[in-house]
């Protein structure tokens, strides 16, 4: 009797300990990842190989399981750490959206470092600017059950909506209360929706005016270039590869021989003025390029993140060099000198 008691009592701590493998905590783990070759990813057609490379850098962000969350608290290494879930994700927001407005953030970076790239290399891109992308949806407001992320707003009424600002010019016309019609493409089909202006609720304080239609959203705009320059980046997303992309695409286009045969890695948005702006896990994604073999690395002048740089570098003595950039201009005119 007494072996069978041990027996099952074996058999439930085992139980118990593979069911905390996935429990999710409210926690995410954060590391270095790795500094990838943007060779093959970024293609400009009938560009020249470029004599060196081009590397996008990006960390390890992952929902913490029991056992992960204290390995990450406990195991003494300064960089890997720990996230608050609220710091990660939007208010409500699940993982599936998460996964797309990373996605959406990656492909709109896309757009703006082909702009950007191929002014600096004296072509004439031109930019379409073809509706309000919806980034998230918050999930306690009365149209969570209407749009959707990734829905692409293209009209209000009987007026088209091109940008952020026709949406709010015309938004602003309503009160709370109020219903209209959206015209939206999801998923390359044209539907029409009835929304309600309702109040933001309390978790969504700051939202700006107090009311609206629930949904964080962005311009979506398009870039008409020539020759044409392909994308094929799997798994990453997120908008910090803005600044490399935009090297990549440059040098591929000036035929000047910018790389020389450097190693070269960096982070960082990128505006469509060509600021650089900042990002996160500035530290990690320094050991990171370091381990990849990085020679230079560009990091972001904005919110002071060369400095983090550069204090994460002497700290793990690296060779590698951080050079501050405040635009695309910056890490251009470096590489030519």
């Amino acid at each position: 009797m007494r072996k069978k008691i041990i027996q099952w009592a074996l058999v439930v701590v085992v139980v118990l300990l593979i069911a905390l493998n996935f429990y999710k905590t409210p926690y995410y783990v954060q590391r270095p990842g790795k500094a990838v070759s943007m060779s093959g990813m970024v293609k400009v057609r009938s560009a020249a190989r470029i004599d060196g490379n081009y590397r996008l850098v990006y960390i390890y962000l992952g929902q913490a399981n029991i056992y992960q969350y204290l390995w990450a608290k406990y195991d003494g290494n300064k960089y890997t750490t720990l996230v608050k879930e609220n710091q990660v994700k939007m208010p409500d927001e699940d993982e599936q959206d998460y996964n797309l407005r990373q996605e959406n953030y990656m492909s709109s970076a896309q757009q703006s470092a082909a702009y950007v790239a191929y002014k600096a290399a004296g072509k004439k891109p031109q930019l379409l600017e073809e509706g309000v992308l919806i980034l998230g949806v918050m999930k306690s407001m009365p149209n969570s059950n209407v749009l959707k992320t990734g829905d692409l707003i293209i009209g209000m009424d009987n007026h088209k909506v091109a940008t952020i600002d026709d949406m709010n010019r015309w938004i602003k016309q309503k009160t709370v209360g109020d219903r209209f019609r959206l015209t939206l493409l999801r998923k390359n089909q044209v539907k029409q929706v009835t929304v309600q202006a309702a109040k933001f609720p309390k978790a969504y304080a700051g939202s700006g005016r107090g009311w609206g239609i629930g949904i964080y959203q962005d311009n979506h705009v398009k870039v008409d270039v020539h020759p044409r320059v392909t994308f094929d980046i799997q798994n990453i997303g997120g908008p910090s590869a803005g600044l490399m992309m935009s090297l990549e695409i440059y040098d591929q286009l000036d035929q000047q021989n910018l790389a020389k045969g450097r190693d070269i890695a960096g982070t960082g948005t990128i505006e469509m003025n060509g600021t650089v702006g900042p990002i996160g896990g500035i530290a990690e994604k320094v050991v990171g390029a370091s381990k990849s073999g990085a020679d230079i690395f560009f990091a972001p002048a904005a919110d002071h993140e060369d400095q983090t740089a550069q204090k994460t570098a002497k700290e793990i003595g690296t060779k590698m060099k951080i050079v501050s950039v405040k635009s695309l201009d910056d890490a251009i005119d470096y590489l030519k000198h």
